[in-house]
């Protein structure tokens, strides 16, 4: 028994210790499974329930972090952030950008000015509020749930700084500062033929070359708006930058100036085109001639900018202006009136290079063989100038087969009280598009179809604010001609292709919402003729209002508009002082009245007789702008320089 109970023990323990461990094993396991819980607590579970609750604390507002500025946008609601946006846009548009170099400074407003036409006052910058609310708000919100959460954690422990959007037209910019600033610029001046009479001979000295002195408009634009993107529009100053010439004295060999010298003999050159010719005498050629770097040293050639202008009288005589056929309407029966014609424009560039390759290619031999004892040109020195010819956009010769069987649009408005030089231009513009002939699917440009606007071709200058001057300008009341044809064209149920509505709300475009701005290249008016026939423009204006009709082959489409809302009405800040040095010191003008913004909306649809009914909403937006008055700037004080005062001793003899 006593071997039975030693051995029953024995197995009793070895089981025992066999179960042991296994209580180990699971009292370990329940451990790691606390510290996983406890992992999964602190690096997920409560970082989660922190960002959702975060992103429902944020649910309608900025989320925390977000700022610009300075300013910490976190918490904002959307309409809190709008009118925080809408009072620092409204800030920037009164203020404007100033610039400055020294004690002279302009400051450059969102929108030109014009003193008395509308239709030259364009946009230089915007900052749409409306885009940059959404934009900020947004931010954190995107459909990708998780990308949300990584970006709210982000905004909030590390921050999000944020910029305004804004639209900037930086050549008209950098052209507003020329005209204020351009006066303190030293131009850059190559080393120079000077023409020297010996006797009876012409001998040729060179002159020094110097160097210019610029002013870097672009580095001054772009970090003048870098920083009102970020909230801090203070003035900005325009610095000097130092322009090297390309052709120094020192380069100048005996040679070259002897080659000067030798091209100072022609008599004379011939430039001819067609079977007309014309005689350029030895003075002006003497007068042309320049140094020119070449790809070994330095040259002798003609100034290109003295040829060109010289050119450009001669264009008068060779220039033809292709035109179109055009017909007009005479008692509901379409008639010819115009003929198409081909044109012709003398290349100023091209001809500039084939005279001035003649120089420096002519052969020192052959010199003196351009003129006969007589001194008259011989054959030999006639130069052929580069001209371009230019077929007509419509080669129509008659009405058949065209297609204008009735009137498909109509379009009027009315320019009640503008002044003389603007009646004068719209009449001038309507003239030149009457007639015109638009072509199945051609898009219809105006700015094209009014082509060049100056004085040569017949229309009258208004004054526009650039910065703190006054300068005249070409394009005054055209933008009569572009809403009326707008109008036609969403009449008679064409595509608009391009359209602008003007910066702030006109008289002369009443309803609002319905009007186009155009100022080449663009803005532009822009439609296409997507009817069966060709559309036949024709223009009137009768006592004060402006009238266009497109007449072409209906194919029954019917067009319904509504009559614009007009909403979301915004004051115009303070009245806007503009110092100028155009008027006398303290000298007031008030050139620009008082606008109040707002929205516009219509809506056109267009039930084509087969296919699908089309809608479209129409909107505008017109900002409020200040009144602006002109102040003539005070001259500045003339300040006595101080004389030091000697403490030597005066000498007797100098008071006697």
């Amino acid at each position: 028994m006593d071997a039975e109970k030693i051995l029953e023990n024995f197995l009793k323990k070895k089981e025992e210790k066999k179960i042991e461990p296994n209580k180990e094993k699971k009292v370990t396991s329940k451990k790691w499974h606390k510290v996983i819980m406890a992992i999964f607590l602190f690096f997920i579970f409560i970082p989660a329930l922190g960002a959702f609750a975060l992103e429902y604390s944020f649910r309608d507002k900025v989320y925390k972090g977000i700022s610009i500025g300075g300013y910490e946008l976190g918490g904002k609601t959307k309409e809190e952030l709008k009118l925080f946006l809408d009072e620092e846009t409204a800030k920037i548009n009164h203020d404007g950008v100033t610039f400055f170099y020294q004690n002279k400074k302009t400051t450059v407003t969102p929108i030109v000015a014009s003193t008395a036409d509308p239709d030259l006052s364009r946009k230089l910058f915007v900052m749409d509020s409306e885009e940059n609310l959404l934009r900020i708000y947004n931010m954190g919100r995107s459909r990708n749930f998780l990308a949300n959460i990584a970006n709210q954690l982000k905004y909030f422990f590390l921050g999000q700084k944020v910029e305004l959007f804004y639209g900037i037209n930086g050549d008209e910019i950098e052209k507003v500062l020329k005209e204020n600033f351009g006066y303190l610029e030293k131009a850059t001046k190559n080393a120079e033929i000077e023409i020297a009479d010996i006797g009876n001979e012409k001998k040729i000295n060179i002159k020094k070359e110097e160097e210019g002195k610029i002013f870097d408009y672009k580095t001054a634009i772009k970090s003048a708006f870098s920083r009102m993107a970020k909230l801090k529009n203070e003035p900005t100053e325009l610095k000097i930058i130092l322009e090297k010439p390309t052709i120094l004295k020192e380069n100048v060999g005996e040679e070259t100036k002897l080659r000067a010298e030798n091209l100072l003999k022609i008599c004379s050159l011939v430039f001819g085109e067609g079977e007309k010719t014309w005689k350029v005498n030895k003075d002006v050629l003497n007068n042309w001639l320049e140094l020119q770097p070449s790809v070994s040293s330095v040259e002798v050639g003609f100034n290109k900018e003295k040829v060109e202008e010289f050119l450009k009288i001669l264009a008068g005589e060779i220039n033809v202006k292709a035109q179109n056929a055009k017909f007009k309407v005479e008692n509901g029966k379409v008639e010819d009136f115009q003929i198409h014609q081909g044109g012709k424009e003398l290349n100023l560039e091209a001809s500039y290079a084939v005279i001035n390759n003649f120089i420096i290619n002519l052969e020192e031999e052959k010199i003196g063989s351009l003129c006969d004892v007589a001194g008259n040109a011989t054959a030999e020195n006639k130069i052929q100038l580069i001209v371009d010819t230019t077929a007509p956009q419509v080669p129509i010769a008659s009405v058949n087969n065209l297609g204008i069987v009735e009137r498909v649009g109509l379009g009027q408005s009315d320019f009640s009280n503008s002044p003389v030089n603007r009646r004068h231009n719209i009449k001038t513009g309507a003239a030149s598009l009457n007639g015109l002939i638009i072509a199945p699917g051609e898009e219809f440009s105006i700015n094209n179809a009014l082509g060049e606007i100056n004085g040569q071709t017949g229309y009258l200058p208004e004054m526009v604010i650039k910065g703190n001057k006054t300068i005249p300008e070409f394009g005054g009341g055209l933008c009569q001609i572009a809403t009326t044809a707008f109008r036609v064209a969403l009449n008679a149920g064409l595509p608009i292709t391009e359209r602008q509505p003007h910066s702030y709300r006109v008289s002369y475009y009443e309803p609002a919402g319905t009007d186009a701005t155009i100022y080449g290249p663009h803005p532009d008016l822009r439609f296409v003729n997507n009817t069966p026939a060709y559309l036949l423009l024709q223009t009137k204006i009768e006592g004060n209002i402006a009238t266009f009709e497109l007449w072409g082959t209906s194919d029954g489409r019917k067009v319904e508009m509504t009559t614009p809302r007009v909403f979301n009405f915004v004051s115009p800040g303070p009245t806007k002082i503009v110092e100028t040095e155009d008027l006398a010191p303290g000298v007031k003008k008030c050139t620009e009245r008082a606008h109040t913004g707002a929205d516009a909306e219509f809506t056109r649809t267009i039930t084509p007789k087969v296919g699908e009914v089309k809608t479209e909403v129409w909107k505008s937006r017109y900002v409020p702008w200040s009144a602006v008055c002109l102040v003539g700037k005070a001259l500045p004080t003339p300040t006595v320089p101080e004389i030091p005062q000697s403490t030597e001793p005066i000498d007797p003899m100098l008071l006697q």
